[in-house]
């Protein structure tokens, strides 16, 4: 072999990087759960959400729809900055927003928020950032799914959506909903890059590096 040729570039997954935020990683995570808390507390969405839930088990089900809408921006965030951790944060600083600003469900705002993205961030890692636009799908599914299920757990269990049968059919509507969004998510992502917000290229966890802006 000639001394000449390079030495092959790594590739392998490298996971801790998916949860190590660089500053332009930051700012758009803090921008866009700053966004979206203002979405929330001026459209009065804790307010809604709970008029939707007296509803019993329809307003479960329609709420199961509806929950991966407020997943778009923070995926939006992994799709620019090619982060698992990217709405980890961002979720926090929209339940800390909602918080302070009076929201009634208070702190257990983290839980609804963390529960979720924890196991959205978890499908980023499980496939390694393979896949585009299927990849945001399954993630928004899968976190749409576990908000569902935060949702029980914080607002004590499956008789608030009338049994064990309705909730499920509300988690099986989460999941479909969240494959759209998802797929929203992604285009949401790549139409802001367009726009000129900081992209990365390539995840950092898969040996990607450099902006994907001059």
């Amino acid at each position: 072999m000639s001394s000449d040729n390079p030495a092959p570039v790594r590739s392998a997954y490298q996971v801790g990087l998916d949860f190590k935020l660089d500053t332009m990683d930051i700012v758009v995570a803090v921008l866009l759960g700053v966004i979206q808390a203002v979405i929330e507390v001026v459209g009065l969405l804790g307010f809604l959400e709970r008029t939707v839930w007296a509803t019993g088990p329809v307003g479960f089900a329609i709420y199961a729809f509806y929950n991966g809408t407020t997943w778009i921006l923070f995926y939006a965030g992994s799709y620019l900055r090619k982060r698992a951790m990217v709405p980890i944060l961002a979720v926090v600083v929209t339940a800390l927003v909602r918080w302070f600003a009076g929201d009634p469900d208070g702190p257990i705002l983290l839980f609804y928020g963390l529960f979720p993205a924890i196991f959205g961030a978890a499908v980023f890692v499980l496939f390694r950032w393979r896949g585009g636009r299927l990849l945001f799908a399954l993630a928004v599914a899968v976190t749409s799914v576990a908000n569902q299920c935060a949702l029980f757990i914080g607002q004590g269990g499956f008789q608030l959506a009338d049994g064990t049968t309705w909730a499920l059919v509300s988690m099986s509507i989460a999941a479909g909903g969240g494959l759209i969004w998802g797929v929203a998510a992604w285009y949401l992502g790549r139409g802001l890059e367009r726009a000129g917000v900081p992209a990365v290229a390539m995840p950092p966890a898969t040996g990607g590096s450099g902006s994907a802006h001059a």
